[in-house]
């Protein structure tokens, strides 16, 4: 059974960011402030450079393997054992990062709101709303996500404004005060959550555009960049490295000081129905690629007959999995980023030498060169680029100069937020300007076509 459907480059980067921010707005960030103190919100570059190194080698997989997903794509590399053996790992790690995701929401939505309801009641729902999911396909899941995380991103932002009169910039001094050596560990801390890209793997066949797919996703990586640096800001600012150190669920504490009048006090629900869908996007996402790697072993072109087992297995080995909050949480922190970076980056190594040795021929050109379109797409590139590079160097800069000048802290944080903004803007452009080149020369809208 073979569905035709429709992706487009603005679902994928939205998709991205649900898949890599919502899940780090449970209790992830309090070990970030514990490690990097007020310095925590410097947390974000080096981790955003990985993920842009995975989408970058899922990309010139796309163009070296059209039409085939991650899983395929290894059965043909590997062949039948080894690449099966290789592919049960991928499957292995799908399943932590589902584990990690449905206990931690289950045990979030117990503590927070439904105390009186049994923890295994909650995690079976939500199961059951991702078995819902599982008869569908991707296409849903990116419609739906369209509406809330462009809702959820925005309400991210206004924090900063609903909590002006709770906000003290005293508490973030003094800048770069911390040791470069923690800032550097609390880089590698999120190394775990952003790995959650290589999800998007179990859908390269849904593209036919190697260097769109690309530029969406490393917008949606910009976009999770820049607004986690700006809740982190807004968590420190308002609660200090201290308290916000402590908490089991740092930003559902942070939405509940928000007061703005004596019968509106409950600003936090608001978020949190903007905040859970956008998770569940996520969730349904991983347990997407989940059937996908599945189906792979069965020869399967729709997924769907292993939904109902799936759906039973997850309730059952989650329930066995991680059964403490601060389990969840010291995994995520400090186990996850070792697995990453063990499985991962061979893995990634691997993959991205044989899409590389691989001779196939170059498809139509998106944008020609010579072109007022193709200039304004390497200026976004060469902007994006130069930003990111910049973001690195006035953290070193700003270390070697906090100790001489008070001043140079400011300073610094300024200069690193100017150009996390420059790259967000960059790697908009980017993707729009691929995308108009693709229009110009009358390709059809469509991302790619799902073959399930």
């Amino acid at each position: 059974m073979i569905h035709k459907q429709v992706v487009n480059h603005r679902q994928i980067a939205w998709l991205v960011g649900s898949l890599l921010m919502t899940g780090m707005m449970i209790s992830f960030l309090r070990t970030v402030v514990q490690v990097a103190k007020m310095d925590a919100w410097f947390s974000q570059i080096l981790p955003a450079c990985y993920a842009l190194l995975v989408a970058y080698v899922l990309s010139e997989l796309v163009r070296a393997y059209p039409g085939k997903n991650l899983f395929e794509i290894l059965f043909i590399i590997c062949g039948k054992w080894i690449g099966g053996f290789i592919n049960l790992l991928i499957l292995f790690y799908i399943w932590i990062i589902l584990a990690l995701d449905i206990k931690g929401a289950a045990d979030f939505l117990h503590v927070s709101l439904l105390p009186q309801t049994p923890l295994e009641i909650i995690l079976l729902v939500f199961v059951l709303l991702l078995m819902y999911y599982g008869k569908t396909s991707l296409e849903v899941a990116a419609r739906v996500n369209e509406i809330y995380f462009p809702a959820y991103f925005i309400m991210c932002l206004m924090l900063y404004f609903l909590l002006i009169n709770e906000y003290s910039i005293e508490r973030l001094e003094p800048i770069l005060s911390t040791t470069l050596e923690r800032i550097a560990v609390s880089n590698l801390l999120p190394l775990g959550v952003y790995g959650d890209i290589l999800l998007f793997g179990a859908f390269l066949h849904a593209s036919s555009e190697p260097r769109l797919l690309f530029a969406a996703m490393k917008h949606g990586i910009m976009i999770v960049c820049f607004t986690t640096t700006i809740m982190l800001l807004i968590l420190l600012g308002v609660m200090g490295y201290v308290i916000a150190s402590r908490l089991n669920f740092p930003i559902y504490i942070l939405v509940q000081q928000i007061h703005l009048t004596d019968f509106l006090d409950r600003v936090e629900m608001i978020l949190f129905s903007l905040w859970f869908p956008a998770f569940s996007i996520k969730v349904i996402v991983a347990y997407l690629a989940f059937l996908v790697g599945i189906g792979s072993f069965g020869g399967q072109l729709h997924y769907n007959t292993y939904n109902a087992p799936c759906g039973c297995f997850l309730v059952v080995s989650t329930l066995l999995a991680f059964p403490k909050v601060a389990d969840i949480d010291q995994f995520i922190s400090y186990s996850f980023p070792f697995i990453v970076i063990l499985f991962q980056v061979p893995l990634l190594l691997f993959l991205f030498i044989v899409a590389r040795r691989k001779k196939r021929e170059e498809g139509q050109i998106l944008i020609p060169r010579g072109t007022k379109l193709h200039r304004f797409y390497r200026m976004m590139v060469w902007g994006g680029a130069i930003s990111f590079a910049g973001c690195i160097l006035t953290i070193l800069l700003g270390d070697m100069l906090s100790d001489k000048s008070p001043a140079a802290g400011i300073a610094t944080a300024i200069a690193y937020i100017i150009f996390m903004v420059i790259a967000l803007l960059a790697s908009y452009g980017e993707m729009q300007a691929l995308n108009h080149g693709k229009q110009r020369l009358g390709r059809p809208k469509q991302q790619g076509n799902f073959r399930q």
